[in-house]
């Protein structure tokens, strides 16, 4: 393996890593305890919105095209945050 290439599966993993963690932080405030003003429908579509940085990101890195049926995935951390905290 060359080490460009291990360089990109760093950075990716860098990338998702700090960044699905602030998307995961932002989906559990909402569903836990923002309930002023929208702030829980806020708090959701900026989670889904850094699900999406953390993908186009690590499209980015790796040279591919953004046009991927993978962004369909952004909202899959926010939806499993509030299924687990709302209604379990």
């Amino acid at each position: 393996m060359h080490i460009q290439q291990v360089k990109k599966y760093v950075a990716s993993s860098l990338l998702c890593a700090v960044v699905l963690l602030h998307s995961l932080a932002m989906a559990a405030l909402g569903a836990t305890g923002a309930d002023k003003g929208g702030a829980r429908e806020g708090l959701f579509v900026i989670s889904v919105l850094l699900g999406v940085m953390a993908v186009a990101g690590v499209r980015l890195i790796n040279k591919l095209s953004l046009a991927t049926p993978w962004f369909l995935m952004a909202p899959a951390i926010p939806l499993l945050v509030y299924y687990i905290v709302l209604w379990k």
